[in-house]
């Protein structure tokens, strides 16, 4: 039996996409944590979204928005680009950090983080960088396995 709901369409976001991939950005943290994107600083969502406009209108960030059929943005990912110094094992190259994968819940099971992943990870390639890093949640986990990401246990963080 085929799925009666509608498809959706992928792809790369630009910078008039800003304030829609901020909204779907405040989307994602009020359902990760409602009481800590409750406490979210005024003016969060412009915040984000002059952070996208700039990155995408320069060579910082690479973004993708998946749509259903009236227009609707369902879905979202953005991968951060910045260089990486040269290593032993890996030349020169630049990295990205894969984020804000989102999809809205009535479109949940339906392939839109999955493939606003795939979509990521060929950019990436394409663009040669060394790897992509990621903090995945617990029902994100299995779409990033399944695109190839492994966890790591290697890394601390100070936060300042």
């Amino acid at each position: 039996m085929s799925d009666p709901r509608p498809a959706f369409t992928t792809r790369r976001a630009t910078a008039r996409d800003a304030a829609t991939l901020a909204e779907l950005r405040d989307e994602l943290f009020r359902g990760l944590d409602p009481a800590a994107a409750a406490r979210a600083p005024a003016g969060f969502a412009a915040l984000c979204a002059s952070q996208f406009a700039a990155l995408l209108a320069g060579d910082g960030a690479r973004a993708w928005l998946a749509q259903a059929a009236d227009g609707a943005s369902v879905g979202t990912a953005v991968l951060l680009l910045f260089p990486r110094l040269p290593t032993p094992a890996l030349p020169p190259a630049r990295e990205g950090y894969l984020l804000n994968v989102y999809t809205r819940p009535a479109w949940r099971g339906r392939g839109v983080a999955s493939t606003l992943v795939a979509a990521a990870v060929a950019d990436a390639r394409a663009l040669g960088l060394a790897r992509i890093r990621l903090h995945a949640t617990a029902e994100g986990e299995p779409v990033y396995a399944a695109a190839g990401f492994r966890p790591r246990t290697d890394e601390m963080e100070l936060r300042l």
